[in-house]
């Protein structure tokens, strides 16, 4: 039984060490995930954005004959979706407001699956994914590579060297 005993103890040393190790390479990979999907997506609504810029007309005019957009007029949901994409995917790619950006984007990516009525079911499914990703940024934060992160580095910094600077005096 003892036996047993020491066998078992000396595998499973290395291997929780090993999953540790592991445990801790994956982790690192965090920020950079967190940028990749922001990457991702501000591009995805960039090029909607820069399209609907591009021809303004057809924008608007597909604002006012395709698009059944709820409550609001044609022109004024084609400025508001313009502003949302181009603004949005702007915050989301710098990081800065970042919940902001991922929060405004994924009410866009809602209010565009429901008010086009022709969308096929692959491209409902890309808007539901695309929904996933915004949601676990809005709800995660845009991560340790953004200026959400940079700025917040900065106050603690600024507000250390405050209160340093009051306990010498």
């Amino acid at each position: 039984m003892t036996h047993d005993l020491d066998f078992l103890q000396r595998t499973a040393l290395p291997v929780v060490s090993a999953y540790r190790r592991m445990i801790g390479i994956l982790e690192s990979l965090i920020p950079v995930f967190d940028l990749s999907v922001r990457l991702y997506l501000a591009h995805i609504f960039w090029k909607g954005g820069m399209v609907k810029l591009s021809s303004w007309m057809s924008t608007v005019m597909l604002f006012t004959m395709v698009y059944d957009v709820p409550i609001l007029p044609p022109e004024v949901a084609a400025y508001l979706a313009t502003a949302v994409e181009l603004g949005g995917s702007f915050l989301l790619a710098i990081g800065l407001a970042g919940r902001l950006g991922a929060f405004s984007l994924f009410g866009l990516n809602i209010v565009a699956a429901i008010s086009y009525a022709q969308l096929s079911e692959a491209a409902l499914k890309e808007a539901f994914y695309w929904g996933i990703l915004l949601m676990y940024l809005f709800l995660h934060g845009p991560g340790l590579l953004s200026a959400d992160a940079l700025l917040q580095y900065l106050f603690r910094q600024r507000k250390f060297t405050s209160i340093a600077d009051q306990k010498v005096s």
